[in-house]
């Protein structure tokens, strides 16, 4: 429950669900409340009536985000910085697809184009902004287009208008292609969370995953093709699902962290036990183990990596997706390859690696490795992960990443 109608106010206190109130006023999509104690604030519709009466519903609703511009003249830019080009301006109550978000800037459907505008300058609702289809190809100009991709293993399709390629994989290089909605580019990789695409006129560069959909198995069949020369089997692997007993981690709806991870973790525990794998756990079942005997149990155990599983949260409901941190250099190259296989396999987009400064993966002898899994913030994220298959595919992800890190 926030100050104000509007996620820029100040978080006044949690509310849990199923909690009852009064509603005193309605405005810009916000419910002005007094709950049974008293104390009022406001709450934003699409986590209002039934949304906090019954998280399954919650999880059905809604597919995406809209920024509402709250003032005149608001810049737009270029890339995630407002330190770049201004590519144009947006209106009081003018209202846009959201994309993505980084950091404190938002990305959006900016007309025809794609663009940047500043978290605190726009309102976030749930929604989705009907858009024009995109000129439809002609019969010979698919022809062409199918021919083109022929050559190729896969292929990338863009899912917003005006996408950037640009030339490396970074959102500050240089634009060198901008695609339209649908246009279908080929597969030559992947680099971080940007995949290596090849236009039909011949223009290579990278595409942001989450303005993309590719159809790639690359990542999986690398894999399968290393799977021989592998040495993963016989490993000891220590998995760790973040939080548990009094500490529940991120919260939404009835839907607890703790439980979350440790469900996946079980998953992933079984998948690599079935082949080959040796697997310990610094927990089994709900029950609090602070960080320092997590970090303790692999060391002492001389295990061969240290995988810490959590599920993330964030203030604005828009932040997405999956991420993988190292602490140290040696940790790199596993978790680059456990995101390369995350962004190929599932369904959210992938945020990339960082370096987070974690005691559970300071503390522990590389590689060692922390993965954000989806945001309990974010509804879309959770009706995601709230599906079995999830975790099958987080499980299969973190195997193939095992067998490509570990070679004889």
């Amino acid at each position: 429950m926030r100050n104000g109608p509007g996620i820029t106010y100040d978080i006044s206190q949690q509310i849990d669900q199923g909690s009852q109130y009064q509603v005193l006023e309605e405005k810009h999509d916000w419910k002005h409340i007094i709950l049974d104690n008293g104390q009022s604030g406001w709450i934003p519709n699409w986590l209002a009536n039934d949304s906090l009466a019954n998280n399954e519903e919650e999880a059905k609703a809604g597919t995406g985000f809209i920024a509402t511009v709250l003032s005149d003249q608001v810049n737009v830019y270029q890339d995630d910085s407002t330190n770049s080009q201004v590519i144009g301006q947006a209106n009081d109550n003018e209202k846009y697809n959201i994309l993505y978000q980084s950091g404190d800037m938002i990305n959006i459907q900016y007309k025809d184009d794609i663009g940047w505008i500043p978290q605190n300058q726009i309102e976030i609702t749930p929604g989705v902004i009907s858009q024009a289809p995109g000129r439809q190809q002609t019969k010979e100009e698919k022809a062409a287009t199918d021919a083109f991709l022929a050559n190729y293993d896969a292929s990338v399709t863009a899912t917003a208008a005006g996408v950037h390629i640009r030339s490396q994989a970074s959102n500050d290089s240089e634009i060198i292609y901008k695609g339209q909605i649908h246009e279908k580019f080929a597969y030559l990789g992947q680099d971080g969370a940007y995949y290596h695409v090849k236009a039909q006129d011949g223009t290579e560069g990278y595409l942001a995953n989450w303005l993309a959909e590719s159809d790639s198995t690359a990542m999986e069949d690398k894999a399968k093709s290393l799977a021989n020369t592998s040495t993963i089997k016989g490993k000891t692997i220590v998995l760790d699902p973040g939080h548990g007993g009094s500490d529940p981690g991120a919260i939404r709806g009835d839907k607890q962290e703790k439980n979350v991870t440790l469900k996946t973790a079980q998953v992933v525990k079984g998948l690599l036990e079935d082949y080959g794998v040796n697997v310990l756990m610094t927990r089994e079942d709900d029950t609090f183990v602070d960080l320092a005997p997590r970090a303790d149990i692999y060391n002492q155990a001389q295990a061969d990596a240290f995988i810490s599983l959590h599920y993330d949260a964030a203030e604005e409901t828009t932040v997405s997706g999956t991420t993988v941190y190292y602490y140290d250099d040696a940790s790199i190259p596993l978790s680059e390859n456990v995101q390369a296989q995350l962004m190929e396999k599932m369904p959210l987009a992938s945020n990339g690696t960082r370096f987070g400064n974690f005691q559970v993966i300071r503390d522990s002898r590389p590689p060692a490795i922390l993965i954000e899994l989806g945001y309990m913030s974010n509804p879309n994220d959770v009706k995601a992960f709230s599906q079995d298959e999830y975790y099958q595919k987080v499980a299969q992800s973190i195997l193939n990443a095992l067998i490509i890190n570990y070679q004889e």
